[in-house]
């Protein structure tokens, strides 16, 4: 079952890594997903969590990692700058 995460704020905080660490030789993001340029609190926590791109052929699907799911989808509508 998907969890849909509760967005309270967003704000653009770009990523400053090595983009190229997270895809594959074929522009596929790993398991672990890419990413963005996006981090969001979520409701219940006061905490800032950066927003990850999972692409799988040409869908991608936008998600946090947090304590209690490891998937938690993020709606694109949720981030405003």
């Amino acid at each position: 079952m998907l969890t849909y995460a509760q967005v309270t704020e967003s704000k653009q905080a770009p990523f400053t890594g090595n983009i190229r660490n997270y895809m594959t030789v074929d522009g596929y993001t790993k398991r672990s997903g890419a990413p963005t340029d996006w981090v969001i609190k979520v409701k219940g926590s006061n905490r800032w969590r950066r927003v990850y791109n999972f692409c799988n052929s040409n869908s991608g699907t936008l998600f946090i990692s947090t304590k209690q799911s490891n998937f938690t989808v993020v709606n694109d509508y949720d981030l405003k700058s």
